[in-house]
């Protein structure tokens, strides 16, 4: 059934007249947009991002490791905690469980994110109760922190400096750090840290000059650019046995992956089969209709401009919404300037606080309202949004706001009173279930006119609503909005049809291995630099050849899909055709594959792919005079080009006589398909 309401439009506006911006929402269930084979994560809670809270939707890769090589690898320790290993990986990295558990758990996280700390508190403790005192699984722990968390390295620094003293010191200071994020997320942390140090027996001198040092500033910053060649976006993400987990999941996603991976199968194997989309011309669209305008109670916790003013703006605003902070200090100057001071709007406010992710917001909403009896509202509202960083880590809240009505000139003792009498608790509950009723999930919200805005959006968009509104053109604007969702969801559904459909791909110009007249055509688009693609080469690739293309039944056909995020690898795909020149395309094909960690992310490619054509013998000369040039680089670019037109979205991805099949799938998967197809002739 189409839904008009889940889709973005070009012109921002939603059915049911919700804009979508910046905002603070509570943790919602969503569906993960990775690429196959990476782990779909149906019940995925959402993670933290440079940009905020979002869901994920980058592709992600695997890390290093491949099942339990990675485990073999763990050197054993003699520390452990409640009779599980703890220890170190040969890199400095914190592990937890047996170093020879079949699966190795790999997590990017971030000391200051609210969602690495859920994980922490509600899943971690589950995980160390069962699969890893049950020998199942490792946890090995990664730095990962977001520039949106400025206390994020700090931390991070906090718990490898208590792993001087051991694995057992690391995980508890790592544990202290998550369970008392308030207490050090302030602007200088270290004294903080030196006391939490002090507190589990750790030697304060010691680990405030290791602090003071910056010691492991550059192995935390380490793992970010690891972090980001692998493709993680946000926090918590998972890799088990290199396949992707991404945000704070329950505990009975995780006994499924854990599950899925020790059965030898692919997390991705776990996802139910897509059915058939219907055609463009039979979807179910429902017709356009204007919604009714929304009526909201004069509840107001203030109000502002004139109130014969013909268009009312209501914002649901949380005070320790960061995003309501960039409305209030960004854009409401100008809504005040060019809105409410020139009569075009009245503008009101109600409290909406997020408990889940803000606990200091209710009694922040108080605050205001408690200044508000002294006919400082406004002043307040200003002020705690500016000093939001500081009185949202203040260990006496009361005290803090407190001073801030001092310093505003208010009565302290009326303003103490207010703050403790409870007198507007039920008035904040009765805005935030208004509210929930129109649909607001997130902070900042606002109804004007009747019509709903979700998000920290720019001016511009207050403008559009409001100006139609004045010219009674809102209809219009709606009507506008509809047909870019129904033709957006029309393409959609077009390409994501055509998906399903058998691809006739183009191969007479690609290097291909195998019988040229094989009755099972498998073509490949491959970037040299995924370590997917890689594993693909490595497991399912040799036995392919050795069943099917050796014996005369596929022809296998090798096409280059280098994602932009893979800084390198359009380079690589260059160096394999310039090997071609030489005959040795598949050898260098192989190279690539097998040397990946030495040339991945490295800035001097060029001289590594010319000693790689100096091992297989190749004319050197004539190799660095062919990749200098740069010949291939456009029919690399036509070979992705090509895979777009299809709908490729990530690698590796086959078709098998034009049949799709996306991600290293197991042998058997290739099987399945190849057996039909030859049982079809």
């Amino acid at each position: 059934m189409f839904n008009l309401a889940s889709k973005k439009t070009a012109s921002l506006l939603l059915l049911g007249v919700i804009f979508i911006g910046a905002a603070c929402t509570p943790p919602t269930v969503e569906r993960s947009g990775e690429s196959a084979p990476v782990a779909e994560a149906v019940e995925a809670e959402t993670v933290e991002t440079e940009d905020g809270i979002v869901s994920p939707s980058e592709p992600s890769e695997p890390s290093g490791s491949e099942g339990g090589e990675f485990a073999a690898a763990l050197p054993v320790s003699e520390e452990s905690i409640d009779g599980v290993p703890v220890g170190f990986t040969e890199d400095g990295h914190a592990y937890y469980g047996d170093p020879n558990a079949p699966v190795v758990i790999e997590e990017y996280s971030d000391y200051q994110c609210p969602f690495c700390s859920r994980f922490v508190s509600e899943t971690m403790s589950l995980i160390k109760d069962e699969a890893i005192a049950n020998g199942e699984a490792v946890i090995i722990f990664y730095d990962y922190p977001l520039p949106i968390h400025p206390q994020g390295i700090p931390a991070a620094e906090a718990a490898r400096c208590a792993g001087e003293n051991g694995a057992v010191a690391y995980w508890e200071m790592h544990d202290a750090l998550f369970e008392s994020g308030p207490r050090w997320g302030i602007s200088d942390p270290d004294p903080v840290f030196v006391a939490m140090a002090e507190e589990l027996g750790l030697d304060a001198a010691e680990f405030e000059k290791c602090l003071s040092e910056d010691r492991y500033v550059p192995a935390v910053e380490a793992d970010l650019a690891q972090g980001q060649r692998l493709g993680v976006t946000g926090t918590p993400t998972f890799f088990l046995n290199g396949e992707a987990l991404v945000g704070a999941l329950p505990i009975q996603v995780f006994r499924s992956a854990i599950a899925t991976v020790l059965s030898g199968e692919s997390i991705a194997q776990a996802e139910p089969e897509t059915p058939p989309l219907p055609d463009v011309d039979d979807l179910d669209i429902p017709p356009f209709e204007m919604p009714d305008p929304l009526v909201v109670e004069e509840d107001f916790a203030a109000v502002m401009g004139d109130a014969d003013a013909p268009i009312l703006i209501v914002e649901y605003t949380d005070y320790q919404c960061p995003f309501c902070a960039r409305h209030a200090l960004s854009t409401m100057p100008i809504v005040l300037q060019q809105m409410i001071d020139t009569g075009r709007v009245r503008y009101a406010l109600k409290d909406f606080p997020l408990d889940s992710l803000h606990p200091l917001a209710r009694v922040s909403a108080v605050a205001a309202r408690c200044a508000g009896e002294q006919d400082a509202y406004w002043e307040m509202h200003d002020e705690l949004f500016v000093q939001q960083e500081f009185w949202a880590v203040s260990p006496d809240v009361n005290q803090f706001f407190t001073e801030m009505a001092a310093d505003l000139g208010l009565d302290e003792g009326d303003f103490t009173t207010c703050l403790n009498s409870g007198q507007y608790d039920e008035a904040i509950q009765a805005n935030f279930a208004e509210g929930s009723s129109f649909g607001i999930t997130g902070t900042p919200a606002f109804v004007i006119g009747g019509y709903s805005i979700s998000g920290a959006q720019p001016f511009d968009i207050f403008d559009l609503v409001v100006t139609n509104l004045e010219d009674g053109t809102i209809e219009e604007l709606f009507r506008a909005a509809y047909d870019d969702q129904v033709a957006a969801y029309r393409e959609q559904v077009a390409r994501e049809r055509a998906a399903q459909l058998p691809v006739d791909v183009p191969i007479e110009e690609s290097f291909s291995i195998g019988e040229p007249n094989a009755p099972v055509v498998v073509v490949e688009y491959t970037d040299f630099q995924c370590p997917y693609c890689g594993r693909h080469f490595a497991q399912t690739f040799p036995r392919l050849k050795e069943e099917y293309i050796d014996k005369g039944l596929v022809r296998y056909v090798f096409k280059d899909f280098p994602l932009d995020f893979h800084l390198q690898a359009g380079r690589a795909s260059e160096a394999a055709r310039c090997a071609n020149e030489q005959d040795a395309f598949l050898e260098m094909h192989g190279a690539l594959f097998e040397r990946q960690g030495e040339w991945s992310g490295q800035d001097n490619v060029d001289e590594l792919f010319v000693s790689y054509a100096a091992d297989l013998n190749l004319d050197q000369e004539a190799f660095t005079t062919c990749l200098e040039s740069g010949k291939y680089a456009e029919l690399v670019q036509a070979d992705l080009a090509e895979g777009t037109s299809f709908g490729i979205n990530g690698t590796p991805t086959f078709f098998v006589n034009g049949t799709r099949l996306v991600g290293a799938v197991p042998f058997e998967n290739f099987v399945q398909l190849i057996e039909s197809q030859l049982n079809a002739e």
